[in-house]
């Protein structure tokens, strides 16, 4: 069976054209699945013609019109012919396109008409704009260049590398812009919505370092990145790189401002006790943040702990069975005391065991004062990053069973996409979605 396709184009309820633009073979009697309807490469074909031929129209019609003088409505002289590509979502349409002479009746010299004159900066749609950047913010530039191939009906090959990490930083700049100026990206209509007051917001921040690409003469960035929360409800992600302290305080305050934050909003900050993150908030909100440690560190810190205690209780058994009973009955219980927020007779215990260990480790095999000595480091590591965090510990079971966040894993997704943010040494770039 052949199908085939046309065009009809009508200019003010009249038919100015009628064209064959694409046909298509297809079998008949349906014996699989493949044969029904038009396949990918088919369907490339057919919207690729299809685009072409609706763009080249749109140019014609364009070209006659810009041709007539606006004032004398005479027929202006063409100056030159030049070709003209135009990026779209559908391929690359190639038309061509004449420049004529202004005429005489409005005086002064022959200056030269363009038709196409909006496309002297920007020859690429919106659309287009928008799928590069999305993908080149979720994926490798490589990837997200190879993928507008396999979809869409790119008649000069596949979309470069450079292009897909053009588009995003520019959209990632706009995006700098609407947080940081938002008065002077909405002039002079503002077109947002109202923002509703939040009384409790909660921003998970966590910081990373990239590698640079050398041009700005760094081999390495530090990026900040995260999440906020705003009474309840997971909210917008962020991640840039300021230049300067003052960089960093407007850019985390707009980023509260954008959530809802009001000077009488609660904000919670929760981070892994790094001193510059925490305070970070605390000065964009006047020091009105409290600071709550990540549980996910402390966890984390204290898993390396459990996963000793079977071998090291065995080690000591010999010297210490006191010791050993203590290893095996009363670290399993630290986990429990912590999430509940006894943490002084956490770190007790805790101190106990380093301290009874350390009388006993000179009495041991080199095997096994090794494995001792190991233990008591990552004991003494947990008990200095508790005290040296204690203003940001809580009762981590009274806030899970009230519906608080604990953890700053929603901004774990956010520093996947910090490796995107590439900063220009007088610039600060963002991508905050």
């Amino acid at each position: 069976m052949e199908f085939v396709i046309w065009v009809e184009t009508r200019v003010a309820g009249r038919t100015a054209d009628i064209k064959q633009v694409a046909s298509v073979e297809r079998p008949g009697g349906i014996k699989a699945p493949e044969e029904i309807g038009l396949s990918l490469a088919n369907g490339k074909v057919v919207i690729g013609d299809i685009q072409r031929r609706i763009v080249e129209m749109q140019f014609q019609v364009e070209s006659k019109l810009s041709r007539l003088c606006p004032n004398c409505q005479s027929l202006q002289r063409v100056k030159d012919s030049r070709p003209r590509s135009f990026r779209t979502v559908i391929g690359v349409i190639k038309v061509t396109s004449n420049r004529y002479l202004r005429c005489g009746c409005r005086g002064g010299g022959g200056q030269t008409v363009s038709p196409l004159w909006f496309l002297r900066h920007r020859r690429t749609t919106p659309e287009l704009e928008y799928l590069l950047a999305s993908w080149g913010s979720r994926m490798p530039y490589r990837r997200a260049a190879e993928l507008p191939g396999e979809l869409l009906p790119l008649q000069d090959g596949p979309v470069a590398q450079s292009s897909v990490r053009r588009h995003t930083l520019a959209v990632g700049h706009l995006l700098d812009e609407r947080v940081t100026v938002p008065d002077e990206y909405d002039f002079p209509d503002v077109e947002r919505t109202p923002i509703t007051p939040r009384k409790r917001i909660t921003i998970a921040i966590d910081g990373t370092y990239v590698r640079s690409d050398r041009l700005t003469g760094m081999t390495q960035h530090y990026v900040i990145a995260g999440r906020v929360e705003a009474d309840g409800q997971l909210g917008g992600s962020f991640a840039w790189v300021a230049q300067s302290a003052d960089d960093a305080r407007r850019f985390i305050r707009s980023t509260l401002e954008m959530h809802g934050w009001t000077p009488s909003s609660r904000v919670v900050v929760l981070a892994d006790g790094a001193d510059g993150l925490t305070s970070l908030v605390q000065h964009a909100t006047e020091n009105s943040a409290r600071a709550i440690l990540d549980w996910f560190h402390i966890s984390m810190r204290l898993r390396a702990i459990e996963q000793m205690t079977a071998k090291t209780a065995a080690v000591v058994e010999a010297l210490d069975p006191a010791l050993a009973g203590m290893i095996r009955e009363k670290l399993p219980r630290v986990r429990h005391q912590m999430w509940n927020g006894r943490w002084a007779n956490a770190i007790h215990r805790m101190r106990s065991m380093f301290e009874s260990a350390g009388q006993i480790v000179q009495g041991l095999a080199a095997a096994g004062r090794e494995r001792l000595q190991r233990f008591r480091n990552y004991l003494l590591d947990l008990r200095n990053y508790l005290v040296s965090n204690q203003g940001g510990l809580t009762n981590y079971a009274h806030a899970y069973r009230h519906g608080l966040r604990i953890s700053s894993a929603p901004a774990q997704y956010a520093k996947q996409l910090a490796i995107k943010v590439v900063t220009m040494p007088e610039d600060s770039k963002a991508l905050c979605y």
